[in-house]
């Protein structure tokens, strides 16, 4: 019998070697048991005995910590941790662990693209030039970049460096985040304001906060409203940040112009979801963070969250810290 046991409760990827080779490597002796779990439910007989989770989509509920007899470290294949009760574990001891930095570059370049593609109209241009068209695109000609602001909610480490890249093209940059201390703002040549006043002035409004209670359809109707009638609403954060009820209204009546989102409140959507008929619309599938470089420091890095806390360490990205009382210097 293994001295560790692992539960990996779900993964897209077709094997998981990666993390495979970072055990061995640890000299630890630990069985890896990998799942494709759907529900909480389908975690309940498996995981009792498990030492540590690592988690992407699945949710770990109060009631799924409540069958961890033993488990000592949650780590989640990601940046949010919305899917892990954060209260739960802390009450159980339980570090619950991400990995903060592994798609910065990807995501701020992804958003950037989807500014660009908004900017310049590229669908509809390559729309227009498919059906066998040629010059007198409709819609009218867009604005110079460097005309326009983009407002960032979430300055957070994508965020800032969304506010870095759009610098560079010549964007007035806003910021909104209520964490974030005026003269950090002033040094990414940020202005930062209230949310009202970013939705207000912003040509392009890019979301880039975690999903809390605090965050959840914190873009809704009267959101929206506020925006210019020109201006694109970006989601790189979570669907649930924005009502998408509101967000339809929104584009089918005109009040903003489009929008360009990766994430959505039902992932995978609907096949008759209404979003997906409406021309002012980008796609793409949760995909922003997409990388080979990417995934493959997310998938090490998540186990080497698992082994420090196997081998009595501190890892280095603990969620829920404060709240298990440990030291901000560790």
């Amino acid at each position: 019998m293994s001295q560790f046991k692992v539960v990996i409760t779900d993964f897209s990827e077709p094997d998981n070697t990666l993390e495979a080779e970072e055990f061995k490597v640890s000299g630890l002796d630990i069985e890896l048991i990998r799942l494709n779990a759907r529900s909480p439910e389908d975690l309940y007989p498996i995981v009792a005995e498990a030492d540590a989770l690592m988690v992407q989509w699945v949710k770990i509920t109060r009631q799924v910590m409540r069958n961890l007899t033993q488990c000592k470290v949650i780590s989640r294949y990601g940046i949010g941790v919305d899917m892990v009760d954060l209260e739960a574990a802390t009450e159980r001891g339980i570090l619950v662990c991400n990995v903060p930095d592994f798609c910065i570059e990807e995501v701020s370049t992804h958003t950037i693209a989807f500014v660009l593609s908004l900017n310049r109209h590229i669908l509809i241009h390559h729309a227009h030039v498919r059906s066998g068209k040629w010059g007198g695109v409709a819609g009218g000609a867009p604005s110079r970049l460097s005309s326009q602001t983009v407002g960032i909610a979430g300055l957070g480490n994508i965020g800032r460096a969304v506010a870095r890249k759009a610098s560079c093209l010549g964007l007035k940059v806003l910021g909104y985040d209520p964490y974030v201390p005026t003269e950090q703002a002033h040094a990414l040549g940020v202005e930062l304001v209230g949310l009202d006043d970013l939705l207000r002035r912003s040509d392009y409004v890019t979301l880039h906060c975690p999903l809390t209670d605090e965050t959840r359809h914190l873009i809704g109707k009267a959101q929206l409203a506020l925006m210019k009638p020109s201006a694109y609403l970006i989601n790189m954060a979570r669907g649930p940040v924005v009502d998408q009820s509101a967000l339809y209204q929104a584009l089918t009546a005109g009040i903003i112009k489009g929008a360009a989102l990766d994430v959505l409140e039902q992932e995978p959507p609907s096949p008759d979801d209404p979003l997906l008929k409406l021309d002012n619309l980008i796609f793409t599938p949760h995909t922003a963070s997409w990388t080979a470089e990417s995934l493959e420091q997310l998938r090490r890095d998540t186990a080497h969250n698992v082994v420090a806390v196997l081998q009595g360490k501190l890892p280095r990205s603990i969620v829920n810290r404060k709240g298990l009382h440990l030291a901000e210097a560790l």
